[in-house]
C-alpha cells in the first residue's frame, strides 16, 4: 500500500493576548489608539483602566478606585500580567490654563500624585509611558514654587534639562485639528515627530494664520489671557483672542478635531488626549520590543515555523 505523500501544513500559531493597564485613565483616549495599533499588527488586546471618578465612556475593563491606594496595597506580581502600564496622572497643577482658570473664578485641582506613579513604574521592570503637559516634568525648585501657588522660574535651565530625555507630540504631526503639545516618559524609545504648525488641518484664525481649534475651557468661546472684550467673527463671538486661542464651536467638531468618537461629554473629552498619539506610541513599543532578544521558548516557536 503506497504511503501519502507528505505535505507541509502551516502552524496556526496566533499572536498571545496583549494587556495593558491604563492609570488615571479618564474616558479612554490613550486605551482606544492603543487597541487600534496593536488590533491592526494582529493581537488580541485587553485593557484595564483605574480612575478615582466613574468614567462612563470608558470602552474598556474598568476599576473605580484612588490609583496611589491601588498600588500601594496590590501585590507587584499582579502587575506582571501587563505588557505596558500607561499612565495619565492628573495635570490642572501644572497646565498652562491654571492662571485662566483662576483668573475667571474657577479653583483648578492641585493634586499632584506624579511622583508617586514615577517611583512605581520606574523601580519596576514592566514597560511604561507616563503622560501629561509639558510643565509637570519640572526641577524641583519650579516644582516646589507651583505647590505653594507661585509661578515657575521663567526659562529655567534645569527644567529643560529635566525634559530632555522626554518625547513631545502634537496634534499637528497626525494632521489634527488641534495642537494639544503633551510629553510622553516612557521605559523604552519613541520616534519623535515634527510639529507643523502650518498644518492644512488647523483652521485659519483670526490673524489670517493657521491655529488650532482649542479642547479646554467652554465650549464655543474664544479665550484670552488679558482682555475679556466682546466681538464677533464669522458669527462666534468670544472674549477677544489676542493673546489666547479658540474653543470647538460643538461637541461634535472637537471629537473631529481630537480624533475621538466615544467620548460623549465635554468635561471628559478636555482631559483627554488623541489617540493617535498612543496609537503611534505602540508601533514604536512594538517595534522596540521584537529587537530584544527572545525567550528561548519563541526562538523555538520560530524556527518551528519558518520549518513549515
Amino acid at each position: 500500500m503506497a504511503m501519502p505523500t507528505q505535505q507541509k501544513y502551516p502552524l496556526m500559531i496566533h499572536k498571545p493576548i496583549f494587556r495593558i493597564l491604563d492609570l488615571c485613565c479618564g474616558d479612554g483616549g490613550s486605551a482606544v489608539g492603543y487597541a487600534k495599533a496593536l488590533e491592526a499588527l494582529g493581537y488580541k488586546v485587553e485593557i484595564l483602566g483605574i480612575d478615582i471618578e466613574r468614567m462612563e465612556d470608558y470602552p474598556y475593563f474598568f476599576i473605580q478606585d484612588d490609583v496611589v491606594d491601588f498600588i500601594e496595597r496590590t501585590p507587584y506580581e499582579w502587575f506582571q500580567q501587563f505588557d505596558l502600564i500607561h499612565a495619565s496622572p492628573p495635570c490642572q497643577w501644572a497646565s498652562i490654563t491654571r492662571e485662566l482658570a483662576i483668573a475667571q473664578g474657577n479653583l483648578p485641582s492641585d493634586i499632584n500624585i506624579m511622583p508617586e506613579i514615577r517611583i512605581f513604574l520606574k523601580q519596576g521592570d514592566i514597560p511604561y509611558v507616563i503622560e501629561n503637559v509639558v510643565k509637570a516634568w519640572a526641577c524641583e525648585r519650579c516644582n516646589s514654587l507651583r505647590m505653594r501657588g507661585e509661578k515657575a522660574i521663567p526659562g529655567c535651565k534645569e527644567c529643560k534639562e529635566v525634559r530632555k530625555p522626554h518625547t513631545i507630540l502634537c496634534g499637528s504631526s497626525f494632521d489634527l485639528a488641534v495642537q494639544r503639545h503633551r510629553m510622553f516618559e516612557t521605559s523604552f524609545p519613541i520616534e519623535k515627530l515634527p510639529c507643523n504648525h502650518k498644518t492644512d488641518s488647523w483652521p485659519i484664525g483670526p490673524k489670517g494664520k493657521p491655529k488650532p481649534i482649542g479642547i479646554y475651557h467652554s465650549l464655543n468661546d474664544y479665550v484670552g489671557m488679558t482682555k475679556w472684550k466682546r466681538w464677533d467673527e464669522g458669527g462666534r463671538k468670544g472674549p477677544e483672542p489676542t493673546l489666547g486661542g479658540w474653543t470647538a464651536k460643538t461637541l461634535e467638531e472637537a471629537q473631529q478635531a481630537m480624533g475621538i468618537s466615544h467620548i460623549s461629554k465635554w468635561k471628559r473629552l478636555k482631559e483627554a488626549i488623541p489617540p493617535a498619539y498612543t496609537e503611534h506610541i505602540a508601533k514604536c513599543f512594538i517595534d522596540w520590543r521584537d529587537k530584544q532578544p527572545k525567550p528561548k521558548a519563541q526562538v523555538q516557536e520560530k524556527k518551528m515555523l519558518d520549518a513549515n
